[in-house]
């Protein structure tokens, strides 16, 4: 027989050789390991397979499990993979990390536009771009302010520009079509808001009329300024001391000098 088909069939036997005993320890570990959580002393955790960013939702290719020993477990540690898919991170988690209760919450929010309505609100929903949707970061549940820009014709033509605060304290109900106040889309076209009846109709002739811009304001903030509070081009450059202003000049007293048929007021100094 060729030396080199032997020296083959020894390779191959060592390698089927070698197949079986890799085939028998795992099979030997995985039944020490059974055993083990049987008895309590390894547990299954959740952990992250890559860094996880915080304000991510979980998915199932995002965590694994993996066997830890039963003292290692931190209160709050998570078991179980279908506990996390669907959670929200709610801090960064580290590649390998544990998933902890503490770490992630469930995606509250409301399954229907119409749940989360405020009594005696009405929900509108506003195309934005990037701009008026300060770049995408609003998110339900976030309060804004809403001012437009509107040049009224005159007969001059049309007038300047000026800027009026619409709305103020103005809840966000969506995004798109995201309902949940952990999640910013990153790109939104539409946001709905709630607004009273009177409000929905105001917002959409302005609409018609001019521009609008979002403010996002924080919660906390109820401090207000006189509604329809507008700004014009004279307010600005009186903002901007740009305007000269004239001092008048004091009017002297006169007396009355006839010359002749003539009448002539001539002022009197002091």
């Amino acid at each position: 027989m060729d030396k080199r088909i032997v020296n083959l069939l020894i390779g191959v036997g060592i390698a089927v050789i070698a197949i079986i005993v890799i085939n028998a320890q795992m099979q030997s570990r995985e039944r020490l390991i059974q055993e083990l959580i049987k008895k309590g002393q390894l547990v299954e955790v959740v952990v992250a397979k890559d860094d996880i960013a915080r304000e991510s939702t979980i998915t199932s290719d995002m965590v694994k499990t993996t066997t830890v020993a039963a003292k290692t477990l931190q209160p709050g540690d998570l078991t179980s993979v279908d506990s996390v898919i669907g959670k929200f991170a709610i801090t960064d988690i580290l590649r390998d990390q544990h998933l902890n209760s503490e770490s992630v919450k469930p995606l509250i929010g409301f399954k229907y536009l119409s749940d989360a309505v405020p009594e005696g609100k009405r929900a509108i929903t506003i195309s934005v771009d990037k701009l008026s949707a300060i770049e995408g970061l609003i998110k339900p549940g976030d309060i804004v302010d809403i001012i437009g820009t509107f040049s009224f014709p005159s007969d001059k033509g049309a007038s300047p520009p000026i800027v009026v605060t619409l709305f103020q304290n103005v809840k966000v109900l969506a995004t798109n079509k995201n309902l949940s106040p952990y999640r910013a889309e990153g790109r939104a076209d539409t946001i709905t808001l709630a607004l009273d009846p009177d409000g929905t109709k105001l917002l959409t002739y302005a609409l018609e009329l001019g521009k609008i811009r979002l403010v996002l304001r924080t919660p906390l903030d109820k401090a207000g300024e006189p509604e329809y509070s507008a700004l014009t081009l004279e307010g600005l450059l009186n903002k901007l001391n740009l305007i000269q202003r004239t001092i008048p000049q004091e009017k002297l007293p006169t007396i009355e000098i006839y010359k002749g048929s003539k009448q002539e007021e001539v002022p009197v100094e002091r």
